[in-house]
């Protein structure tokens, strides 16, 4: 069972405000421990990771360190299972002090989450 996985890959703007990235889901991955036995699915807060994963390594490739000041309507719509592949689609906008990433997570096109991440820049 490995503890870590690859998070993100292939982060990239695809215009002004709108990202994307690929997280692969392994099928060892420590996450599907005991969630749930004979019928593993990704736990909820892994997700949510992979999302702010993918707006820390944005951040940090415009030389910025940020933290989550706030999550809001998050929505959890469809299983991720061991081996699959999440596409993460965001839109940044400022908000006041915070910076808010509205997101979608899809896997085969399917919707698995969405929701908004408030970010601060420390």
């Amino acid at each position: 069972m490995i503890d870590r996985w690859s998070l993100p890959s292939d982060v990239r703007h695809i215009a002004p405000n709108v990202m994307e990235a690929h997280v692969f889901v392994p099928k060892d991955c420590i996450w599907f421990s005991g969630h749930f036995p004979g019928e593993p699915i990704l736990p909820g807060i892994a997700l949510v990771h992979a999302v702010y994963e993918t707006i820390l390594q944005d951040a940090q490739d415009r030389g910025e360190n940020v933290h989550i000041s706030s999550l809001k309507r998050i929505r959890f719509t469809s299983p991720v299972r061991p081996g699959d592949t999440l596409l993460i689609s965001m839109t940044s906008e400022d908000a006041n002090t915070e910076t808010h990433y509205i997101f979608k997570a899809t896997v085969k096109e399917n919707t698995v989450s969405s929701g908004l991440v408030a970010v601060v820049k420390m």
